[in-house]
């Protein structure tokens, strides 16, 4: 893994030498040595070129993550987009979820008691299966991950484990014809990755359903699909071109063995880059992102800098960075010329959008549903967390 600030330099010198090399192939006709396609300049439209407001998981310190109340809050809020996880049943069903185990921190069974760490596979499961359990509360005995996400947290007794297809449905239920889903692949390639590794579903399978739910929900032009697990935007823009594409990546070995997705200067190829060796490309993200035809590249907060930012426009694609819960992180964000934020705390990034006079969707508010919430939260102060929990756990 490289260092923050080695990172930083490593950048600066990839720059330099993408620089080099395009001037070369400029003045000699030549194409550069691992260009897989033409240039990308189409860049996402996230309604009116708005700054991408983006509430993580739905805005998962307000509202029980990845549940329909989550994302009725998003839309209340005026989030342009709202960033979800997907896991695919044992019946091909896709379902929101960001583990792909039941989390023991946030679900209860049919007698009320939270469920046994690491008992329950969604994709061995079905889905009659996974709607029985309650997500609604997260177990205020939780330690470290209730202090930094519960405490603010507005719980929703009985919520359950939705739909992609619920997911559409709340949009349309809502009349919110501008809103975004940007809807994450949970996909494991990395035999680091234990269990999650052993029952991954098959990439191919699991991105032609998610095709098949965005298409019966004319949602093409609504939907972003992104990923660590490159293969599935890969295979993504095979199946529907149409689908814009979002890559992610990290590289943070405190977080555990499989929290590194480059892998550089390591030899062979990193299992979550889709066959694509990262030292065939400086050890860049940004340049390996490009060469699959990515829309937008989303990289971890703290790895990234305003040459990065600048790299990615010129070559057509937005960065969107995840996930920023801090005021002055999400302002140094803003100045280093950000596309859009990723947020556990979508009332803290409105606030900070609102003073900074950037313009912002109207909140779609729908008094009349049953998901419908309001926007309120808990005032009180959380816990700043370690080893991802605060960002990615």
């Amino acid at each position: 893994m490289l260092g923050q600030n080695n990172w930083l330099k490593y950048v600066l010198v990839a720059v330099v030498l993408v620089a080099v090399v395009g001037v070369g192939a400029a003045l000699f006709g030549i194409g550069g040595a691992n260009k897989q396609e033409e240039a990308h300049e189409e860049k996402v439209d996230f309604g009116n070129e708005l700054f991408d407001f983006e509430a993580h998981r739905g805005g998962r310190d307000a509202r029980p993550e990845n549940t329909l109340y989550a994302y009725a809050y998003a839309m209340e809020m005026g989030a342009t987009t709202i960033e979800c996880d997907m896991q695919l049943t044992k019946d091909d069903r896709i379902v929101m979820s960001h583990n792909p185990i039941l989390n023991h921190n946030l679900t209860k069974d049919e007698n009320g008691k939270y469920v046994e760490d690491g008992k329950y596979d969604i994709r061995n499961m079905t889905l009659a299966e996974i709607q029985k359990f309650d997500v609604g509360t997260m177990d205020p005995n939780s330690g470290e991950y209730y202090e930094g996400h519960g405490r603010t947290q507005v719980s929703v007794p009985g919520a359950k484990i939705p739909t992609l297809d619920e997911v559409f449905e709340l949009i349309k239920e809502y009349g919110d014809d501008k809103v975004i889903i940007n809807a994450e692949t949970k996909s494991y390639p990395d035999p680091l990755s234990g269990a999650a590794y052993e029952n991954n579903v098959d990439p191919i399978r699991f991105v032609k359903v998610f095709n098949e739910v965005v298409k019966k929900y004319n949602m093409e032009d609504r939907v972003l699909l992104q990923s660590f697990d490159w293969r599935t935007l890969i295979e993504m823009k095979k199946i529907n071109p149409k689908i814009k594409l979002v890559a992610l990546w990290q590289e943070q070995a405190s977080w555990g063995p499989d929290a590194l997705s480059l892998r550089a200067y390591e030899e062979g190829k990193s299992p979550w880059l889709g066959g694509l060796d990262i030292d065939d490309y400086k050890g860049n993200p940004i340049l390996a992102a490009h060469a699959i035809g990515v829309n937008v590249v989303s990289p971890y907060f703290m790895e990234f800098s305003k040459q990065n930012v600048e790299q990615a426009h010129e070559l057509g694609m937005k960065v969107v960075p995840w996930t920023v819960n801090d005021v002055n992180d999400m302002n140094m964000m803003i100045n280093m010329g950000v596309d859009g934020i990723i947020t556990d705390k979508p009332w803290i990034l409105r606030n900070v959008l609102e003073k900074r006079g950037i313009a912002m969707r109207q909140p779609v508010i729908n008094e009349g549903s049953i998901y419908h919430t309001g926007t309120e939260h808990i005032e009180v102060e959380t816990k700043k967390l370690t080893g991802g929990a605060d960002a990615a756990e």
